[in-house]
């Protein structure tokens, strides 16, 4: 096996690679360049220990002319990098890795707010969107409904109407218009079907809009209904 995996460590960095993949025919000054792009420690300033995958120590400083495979380094080893730059210099690498003393940028409420280029401009503007498409296929936003919503198209529906209800075509009789009760504001229309293809009995909230058989009526918005001629079918 010319390659090992390997986890890499670090004495003043909270940071660990895992699974480094590297070749057993590199010299350890080599393994050393290799690393040095992960904690930003120089290659010169390193000193590598390896350990063994029960934790055992097995090099404490590795000899950049030696190969990686002289150590007999094997998959799931580590590779604990001693970062020896000066403390001046180390510090500012641990800081590099330590967001808590990073400056917070902060803004206020409003002034965020007022911003058109944030998170929540963005979504303000796709939910407006969205209910402009709703509203051009009919569809009445549940926060835009109020006690009149559904009015004008229940103006034209009466008990005692046949009428074809979506979805699925199913047939029924219209037995109650008007507002209900425990339901979102607007209108409704309470249709008894021909079949038990409903939900309810004619009671919403324990209060009673029209009889009919159990899961024979429903309350339906009066744009999911066609009222017309439609004959009963005999079952």
């Amino acid at each position: 096996m010319s390659v090992v995996k390997v986890t890499v460590t670090h004495s003043t960095r909270s940071t660990v690679v895992p699974e480094k993949r590297l070749g057993l025919t590199q010299s350890i000054e080599q393994v050393k360049r290799a690393l040095s792009s992960h904690f930003a420690t120089p290659p010169e300033h390193m000193r590598l220990a390896l350990r063994s995958d029960k934790g055992v120590q097995v090099a404490d400083d590795m000899q950049d002319e030696k190969l990686l495979g002289y150590y007999g380094c094997k998959d799931d080893y580590t590779i604990h990098v001693v970062d020896l730059q000066p403390q001046t210099a180390a510090a500012h690498v641990e800081n590099f890795d330590d967001v808590s003393k990073v400056e917070k940028f902060t803004i206020s409420e409003e002034a965020y707010s007022k911003r058109t280029d944030n998170v929540r401009a963005f979504k303000e503007k796709m939910i407006d969107q969205q209910k402009a498409e709703l509203l051009q296929q009919g569809i009445v936003p549940a926060e835009a409904l109020h006690d009149d919503s559904y009015k004008e198209a229940a103006a034209h529906i009466h008990v005692g109407n046949r009428a074809k209800c979506s979805p699925g075509d199913r047939l029924g009789t219209v037995r109650y218009v008007g507002r209900v009760e425990g339901l979102r504001p607007g209108y409704w229309v309470g249709v008894e079907f021909d079949e038990p293809v409903g939900k309810g009995d004619g009671t919403a909230k324990a209060r009673r809009y029209f009889e009919c058989r159990p899961l024979y009526g429903s309350f339906l918005r009066p744009d999911q209904l066609e009222v017309g001629d439609f004959p009963a079918e005999e079952f």
